[in-house]
């Protein structure tokens, strides 16, 4: 039986997303919590941008579609490098100069 993506009702205000540069991950027994944040140079703290809290099956489920996404985008347009290799989050501020 093959499942159907489910129908999904977007309100045109919400199209255009919401950037983020940084998501940090926590979980309890019942839940995940991810905060979405962005990181601006030369700012001292990153702001909240979106909070999603996801049972551990759905974020089981995220992680492996994730993956397979990644995959395809590397099939398409060569491997990504190594984030831990990059300095955080791509931004040069004075002495973080690479």
């Amino acid at each position: 039986m093959v499942k159907q993506r489910p129908r999904i009702n977007v309100k045109p205000e919400d199209t255009d997303g919401t950037y983020s540069n940084l998501v940090l991950v926590a979980f309890s027994r019942a839940e995940f919590v991810m905060d979405f944040a962005r990181m601006m140079p030369g700012a001292s703290a990153a702001s909240l941008k979106s909070r999603v809290i996801m049972s551990p099956h759905a974020a089981k489920a995220l992680a492996e579609q994730l993956s397979k996404q990644v995959e395809a985008y590397e099939k398409k347009n060569g491997a990504l490098a190594d984030s831990r290799e990059q300095s955080a989050i791509g931004f040069n501020t004075p002495g973080n100069e690479d």
